[in-house]
């Protein structure tokens, strides 16, 4: 396990020191800084890219030190076949370190490695930081070049390109041939070679209007979104709002019918007090009457009603206390002219007890 890659070249990788490396794992210390923490990222895709290269360097050794027996010997070692890494050989030796750039693989280099070297080392720097991918690289060194170095293969390999449907239409309806593909070829093909700063400022203005109308439609997508999500989130507001009020209504009406209840127990226990003290007030006038000679509480209305059959400035009512008693009639004339109460039916004088306790209230 190495602490890092140091190498004092400048087309060498050097990876930080607080990184550790083994064969499963990459460990990164605490100390490591938000710069050293890219420049590891830049160089582990470079070490990633530069693999293939080292095999081909490494099948290249092997192959002029010990020949065939090298190349066999590598293949045991990398496990991989004797037919890959003799190619990996030849590009080793075709593009030394020398001819080879950063950002391009194995793959770039075998496309053209049929092609000259004088060629390569004219044509290729300009190229070479394109970000052009392998295949690409290849139909344009065959096109540079004027033929293919490699026979068998062909330079009119095609590329396929989504465009819209409804531009897809406009060009079929302007082709002057069935063949719709044939005409987007010449007319891009011609783009290619005779467009002028003119037309490409207009193509930039086009993609920059494209650009803005899918920022408007995105933008516009994204208003929709948060629109329906306020919407959403108003209705959930209103059902908390609704489902608040609700569980407050039934509460209240839990409320009044308790008060309800309450309300009926007081007036049960009034009524029951009022009751009681009618029964101990007519129990005192029944007293009182029964030292008179006369009976005041009847048991039924037709005892009472016997008693005044032949009074008939009297009647018979039932009293809160259970009984039924006598009273001179509103329109009967007689009453007691002490205090205006039917004589029958008068209460007896309280005691100086009761008076004393009547004025201390």
């Amino acid at each position: 396990m190495s602490s890092a890659l140091t190498v004092q070249p400048s087309r060498h990788l050097a990876l930080p020191e607080c990184c550790l490396f083994a064969p499963t794992e990459l460990q990164i210390g605490p100390a490591l800084s938000q710069t050293e923490f890219s420049r590891l990222g830049k160089a582990l895709s470079s070490v990633d890219q530069a693999s293939d290269l080292w095999a081909c360097d490494y099948a290249l050794a092997g192959q002029k030190r010990w020949g065939d027996d090298g190349l066999k010997l590598a293949a045991t070692a990398t496990k991989l076949s004797v037919g890959y890494l003799k190619t990996g050989a030849r590009i080793a030796e075709r593009f030394d370190p020398a001819r080879r750039f950063p950002n391009l693989t194995r793959e770039h280099y075998r496309g053209i490695c049929c092609f000259p070297a004088e060629f390569t080392d004219k044509w290729l720097p300009d190229v070479a930081e394109k970000g052009f991918g392998a295949k690409s690289l290849r139909a344009l060194a065959v096109e540079a070049f004027g033929s293919d170095p490699k026979a068998g293969y062909s330079k009119n390999k095609k590329r396929s390109v989504s465009i819209p449907e409804t531009l897809y239409a406009r060009l079929k309806e302007q082709s002057s041939i069935p063949k719709v593909a044939v005409f987007c070829e010449q007319i891009l093909e011609d783009w290619s070679y005779n467009a002028t700063p003119e037309m490409h400022a207009r193509v930039d203005a086009a993609l920059l209007t494209r650009e803005e109308r899918q920022h408007e439609r995105h933008m516009a997508e994204k208003n929709r979104k948060k629109a329906l999500a306020l919407a959403e989130k108003e209705r959930r507001r209103a059902k908390r709002e609704a489902e608040k009020l609700a569980e407050k209504e039934e509460l209240q009406r839990f409320y009044e019918a308790e008060a309800a209840q309450r309300a009926a127990a007081k007036e049960a226990v009034r009524a029951a007090k009022a009751k009681q003290k009618a029964a101990e007030h007519c129990a005192k006038i029944a007293k009182f009457t029964e030292r008179q000679g006369k009976k005041s509480q009847f048991a039924t209305q037709a005892e009472a009603d016997a008693v005044i059959s032949h009074s008939p400035q009297m009647e018979s009512y039932e009293c809160a206390c259970g009984q039924y008693h006598i009273r001179r009639r509103e329109s009967a004339v007689g009453t007691n002219h002490s205090d205006g109460k039917p004589s029958d039916h008068a209460e007896p004088r309280p005691t100086y007890a009761e008076r004393r306790a009547a004025q201390r209230v």
